[in-house]
């Protein structure tokens, strides 16, 4: 059987009910940006990497933005 294919007008109304989370402090739009952390393991002499997803709004960007 064959996808039904959403129209473009669909794909907008989807969009618009999608909420924009604020920031409490500043009020701005938050935006998701993943945060990568490289760290060296002194065991099996390797880097190692961790990821995380991070909020970021106009509060918080240099101190994310600097790590």
């Amino acid at each position: 059987m064959a996808k039904k294919v959403a129209s473009f007008a669909d794909k907008v109304a989807k969009d618009a009910k999608k909420v924009v989370e604020t920031c409490p402090k500043c009020g701005a739009p938050l935006l998701t940006a993943k945060l990568v952390v490289s760290r060296k393991d002194d065991t099996k002499n390797s880097w190692r990497f961790n990821t995380k997803s991070v909020k970021v709004c106009k509060c918080n960007e240099k101190e994310v933005y600097a790590m």
